[in-house]
């Protein structure tokens, strides 16, 4: 039974080490964590995470992830980078509903990311939309009032 638990826990934390960047202390965490809960869930025992939220007390605070790749590599003008998954993409809103299940705020506090400074729409299309914006008129002092 051991050698099964130690197994799952092996296949859990290498797919989870190739999809994102961990220190080696983080890898020891992770390894601990995914072995705990593994015996847990198979001996019938309550882990302490169910015990918190059980007793109505706030579970706790979700760890900032590290980003895979350095931040300036983040927003491109032609593309931007889902750090979930690596994926270059021309919008990130949709994908990160989609394929991620995260909205744009969970997306930017489990990465602590300001929305400001990492837009989740590459530069050119951001531009193309703006261009399109002024040519439509809006923005423009009076647009949408009713003319007397």
């Amino acid at each position: 039974m051991s050698t099964e638990i130690l197994k799952l826990t092996a296949q859990i934390v290498i797919s989870h080490a190739s999809m994102s960047e961990l220190t080696p202390k983080e890898l020891v965490e992770e390894i601990r964590d995914v072995h705990n809960l593994l015996a847990s869930l198979i001996g019938g025992e309550p882990t302490p995470a169910a015990v918190v939220e059980e007793k109505g007390a706030p579970a706790p605070a979700e760890v900032v992830k590290k980003p895979p790749v350095p931040l300036d590599d983040i927003v491109k003008d032609k593309y931007v980078l889902c750090l979930e998954c690596g994926k270059k993409m021309r919008t990130l809103k949709a994908h990160l509903r989609k394929a991620h299940h995260l909205s744009p705020a969970d997306y930017f506090r489990r990465y602590g990311l300001d929305p400001k400074k990492y837009p989740l729409v590459c530069r050119e299309y951001s531009e193309q939309r703006r261009q399109l914006a002024k040519e439509k008129g809006l923005g423009e002092r009076g647009f949408g009032r009713k003319k007397a």
